[in-house]
């Protein structure tokens, strides 16, 4: 599976929605990427805020269509996934918990944001978001 991820991360995606944030300091926004063909988004949260950790991820989706969102975390942009979380399982509405862990700040990641059938096949375009711990 890590052989795909990687492959799909090294080959550009038509129609995919890509967002490149050079976010450093203190910002506080929760960062938002959408499954590109609707269904639902993920989010990456830089810095703690309130009850929401910091270098965090989380999958939400909006639609009760029998697909689940998945998000997943590269660390380093190396095409190596180190975390996911995923709606799987709920009925739609509904966002997983935060998944966090402390990175070093300015560490670069990427977050894929997909839609999922419910036979785990992976819809595509994705949506690809580039940040900054």
């Amino acid at each position: 599976m890590k052989a795909k991820r990687f492959a799909r991360a090294a080959i550009p995606l038509v129609g995919s929605a890509a967002l490149v944030f050079a976010m450093q300091g203190t910002a506080l926004a929760t960062n938002r990427v959408d499954v590109p063909d609707g269904g639902g988004y993920g989010q990456w949260q830089q810095n703690p805020s309130g009850s929401i950790p910091g270098d965090s991820i989380r999958a939400c989706d909006t639609h009760s269509d029998g697909d689940y969102v998945r998000v997943d975390l590269d660390v380093n942009r190396n095409g190596s996934i180190d975390r996911t979380a995923w709606t799987k399982g709920h009925t739609a509405p509904f966002c997983s918990a935060w998944i966090s862990g402390n990175l070093p700040e300015d560490t670069p990641v990427t977050i894929w944001v997909m839609r999922v059938d419910s036979g785990g096949t992976i819809l595509l375009p994705e949506g690809q978001g580039n940040f900054y711990s």
